[in-house]
């Protein structure tokens, strides 16, 4: 029976050797595979890093779009409000215009007047 137990405890331990040795090239697959996946993670990291600088430099530019848009508006508000003031201006002067183009018109009708008279005159006293 001591014999059996020998070889059976040999069986055993040349299985548990055949065993460890799979296990050994396991582990060292394993230890493989997470050292590519901590690769990965790292590639992924640096390019997500880059992605947000991408992005930060995008919101700035967008802010300072909008920051010149903000400024072309107001611009523009301002020259709306100075044409106005011009227009107001412009039908100010068109009133002036037509009251003086009144004025010189009545003026001139009686100049003509004035005028037909002295020639009615002069053609009576010939």
């Amino acid at each position: 029976m001591t014999t059996m137990n020998l070889e059976e405890l040999a069986q055993r331990v040349a299985a548990l050797e055949a065993e460890f040795g799979v296990l050994r090239q396991e582990a060292a697959a394993a230890r493989a595979l997470a050292a590519g996946a901590d690769r990965d993670v790292a590639d992924y990291r640096a390019e997500l890093r880059g992605h947000t600088r991408t992005l930060n430099a995008l919101r700035e530019t967008q802010l300072e779009q909008g920051q010149a848009i903000t400024e072309q508006g107001q611009a523009i508000i301002e020259q709306g409000q100075a044409i106005i003031g011009l227009s107001e201006k412009v039908d100010q002067l068109t009133g002036t215009v037509g009251h003086l183009r009144d004025q010189h018109g009545a003026s001139l009708t009686e100049i003509v007047g004035l005028l037909n008279q002295l020639i009615e005159r002069d053609g009576r006293q010939e």
